[in-house]
């Protein structure tokens, strides 16, 4: 309990938390930094591979069609099918 009160009620270096207290100068800053940076990446991670995912589902799609008006044979459709699923 007496660690609690010091860091909150002003014991090192006359504030709070923020100004000093347990994380000490900016480490704070830092730390919500990391985090934030941490979140941002796996937003943009997330978002990449939702798109990712929508473009092979039109490729494939593209090239189903072109199997069935016969522009590709058999082998040619599976062989491509399996590249692009594997991506």
């Amino acid at each position: 309990m007496m660690m609690f009160q010091r860091g909150f009620q002003g014991g090192y270096r006359g504030g709070a938390c923020w100004s000093g207290g347990y994380l000490g100068g900016g480490w704070h800053m830092l730390f919500m930094a990391a985090v934030l940076l941490v979140v941002i990446l796996t937003i943009i991670y997330l978002v990449n591979k939702s798109t990712h995912r929508q473009d092979n589902k039109d490729v494939l799609d593209i090239l189903k069609m072109k199997y069935v008006q016969g522009e590709l044979t058999e082998e040619e459709y599976m062989k491509k099918k399996e590249l692009l699923l594997k991506k």
